[in-house]
């Protein structure tokens, strides 16, 4: 056997491959992202770029351990070892930076959006999709602090390092369209006004992105991109047109500060506003979508409540996946990098409970994400991974006992809203009946 004959074998033994977790996402995407970035590898390395990218959506996937055991028990080393020092791995993340994990992500939620908008159903022809900000806490450190500060209350500053990201989710599906990602001086509004809108959706927003400027702008920045909010109760208008006792079009004025901030926009905007009766009390929203007849005033109401699915894909993400623990890395870089493993990994997730709900003939909602991602990563954490085909094969056994993760309908919650007491300092003494 000649020279070359023998380092082709050794390399081949040698080489791990990552074609075993092709069944979650497509190599080529990696590569792409890599190359992308300019962050492809040269010269070859214990632990490789590419390889790198699934350790970074491997520490989300396994919040709880180490990263030498996630770089072990994923089989990413490079050579005839298995074993990777911690600091090893540390400074391939810090040689791979945060835009290749950015790029994964878009190319991911692009294409698996466009996937699942052909999938479910929608709102008159329009996929449903809301945004919403959330904030993570982070390890204290100078460089983290002086990069993302905390968050400031009226007599006092998180002891914490904290960072701002503002999503764009699925509400039919729970997974991450888009998102952005930036330090506590960013407010929600900011980084929303980076996001972009999908084409032919509706997107659901809280009161405080209630902004002339950015609206319009949401509307504008894809076709039939449209919005719906709860109106502000000091909201001032002039009704156009009466479509029925509580449906009006209306036009309202632009503020001399937001024309100021961008020149292009007029002395009024449009919208439509609604008015709807629910527990006895008048609530009131506004939307673009003027057309009163091909979108009824009740549908939109009822739709509004699908604003919700934000928030329990939030708890899901912090609760369930990161198990309510702040985030791992030091350095701000690595925060940014760790944050798009994290979307990456929750979409991954996601994406297996939709094929999921699919052999069970249920909504992707009806699937329990605790009980089912537990399935999912034993998969990951217990079944060898030297063939490329033990994985599928798990993965087909899983989807087999799809009905085992299915959630019973959602009961209609009838309790009014309140405020919980607050927790008492000390234990109350029990009184004596005598």
């Amino acid at each position: 056997m000649t020279l070359s004959e023998n380092l082709d074998c050794t390399l081949q033994h040698s080489l791990p491959s990552l074609s075993h977790f092709s069944e979650f996402i497509d190599l080529n995407w990696i590569e792409e992202s890599l190359r992308q970035t300019g962050k492809a590898s040269i010269r070859r390395r214990k632990l490789p770029a590419e390889h790198v990218v699934w350790l970074v959506i491997g520490l989300a996937l396994f919040r709880d351990q180490p990263i030498g055991y996630v770089v072990e028990q994923l089989k990413l080393v490079f050579g005839t070892t298995e074993y990777c020092v911690p600091s090893a791995a540390v400074q391939a993340r810090q040689r791979l930076g945060r835009e290749p994990l950015n790029a994964l992500f878009s190319l991911l939620s692009q294409a698996w959006f466009e996937e699942s908008q052909q999938q479910y159903s929608n709102f008159h022809g329009l996929s449903v999709c809301a945004v919403d900000g959330v904030v993570w806490s982070m390890p204290y450190t100078d460089e983290n602090f002086a990069h993302f500060g905390s968050s400031k209350g009226k007599t006092a500053v998180a002891p914490y390092p904290q960072v701002r990201a503002t999503c764009l989710v699925n509400t039919n599906t729970h997974e991450i369209i888009d998102a952005q990602i930036g330090s506590m001086d960013q407010g929600e509004l900011t980084l929303a006004n980076r996001l972009c809108p999908p084409s032919h959706s509706i997107t659901l927003f809280d009161r405080a992105y209630f902004s002339a400027d950015f609206l319009i702008g949401w509307q504008t920045r894809a076709e039939a991109s449209h919005w719906l909010m709860r109106a502000k109760d000091n909201l001032r208008y002039e009704i156009i047109k009466r479509n029925s006792q509580h449906d009006f079009h209306i036009r309202m004025p632009i503020s001399a500060r937001a024309k100021k901030l961008n020149s292009t926009l007029g002395d009024y905007w449009e919208a439509r506003l609604i008015e709807v009766e629910q527990a006895g009390k008048i609530r009131r929203y506004i939307t673009s979508l003027i057309d009163s007849k091909i979108y009824p005033l009740l549908a939109l109401a009822k739709l509004y409540a699908q604003r919700w699915e934000i928030e329990m894909c939030y708890r899901e993400i912090k609760s369930d996946l990161q198990e309510s623990k702040h985030l791992r890395s030091k350095q701000p870089d690595l925060i940014y990098q760790e944050l798009w493993g994290v979307f990456i990994a929750y979409n991954i997730l996601r994406r297996q409970m939709k094929y999921m709900a699919q052999r069970a003939k249920v909504s992707p909602l009806r699937i329990s994400f605790h009980i089912a991602s537990i399935g999912i990563l034993n998969i990951l954490r217990f079944d060898s991974l030297d063939s490329a085909g033990n994985l599928p094969k798990h993965l087909e056994s899983l989807l087999e006992k799809s009905r085992r993760y299915v959630l019973p309908e959602r009961r209609v919650r009838n309790c009014p809203r309140v405020v919980k007491g607050k927790p008492l300092k000390y234990p109350r003494k029990c009184q004596s009946i005598s």
